[in-house]
């Protein structure tokens, strides 16, 4: 078991805007994790790991080969299949941050959801009509 306690891991809030194939706005992405540059690649520890447990077994390379660490935030971009997908934001954790866009994830959710199952009705119109006015 090859340890990586050494390295400087980042926490963050790995946030992707989530497009649906063929359409718009499908949601929001979110994740807290641990985020460390190695030699030339971005590696992912789950923000459930204590610093003793962030080892090779537990540890995996993202795909992203950068030549050092960004300063946040950053977001990704390139091609080819990654661990963590292109167009996914790296910011840095907050507690605050997190509750915001964790919030904002569950209330699109659930307006989507409203939307899909009745879209005629006056709860969801007076939603639509309080976001319309907010944006």
């Amino acid at each position: 078991m090859t340890t990586l306690t050494h390295l400087d891991w980042q926490p963050v809030i790995l946030l992707k805007v989530v497009r649906l194939p063929f359409s718009d706005l499908g949601g929001l992405s979110l994740k807290c994790a641990y985020l460390a540059h190695d030699g030339g690649r971005l590696l992912y520890a789950d923000w459930t790991l204590d610093a003793a447990e962030r080892a090779e077994p537990l540890v995996f390379a993202t795909g992203w080969t950068l030549t050092s660490m960004p300063m946040l935030p950053f977001l990704l971009q390139g091609d080819g299949a990654k661990r963590v997908p292109s167009g996914t934001w790296v910011l840095p954790y907050k507690d605050s941050l997190y509750t915001l866009y964790s919030t904002a994830s569950t209330a699109l959710a659930r307006l989507l959801y409203q939307i899909d199952q009745r879209p005629t009705d006056p709860n969801t119109i007076t939603s639509l009509i309080r976001l319309t006015e907010s944006i």
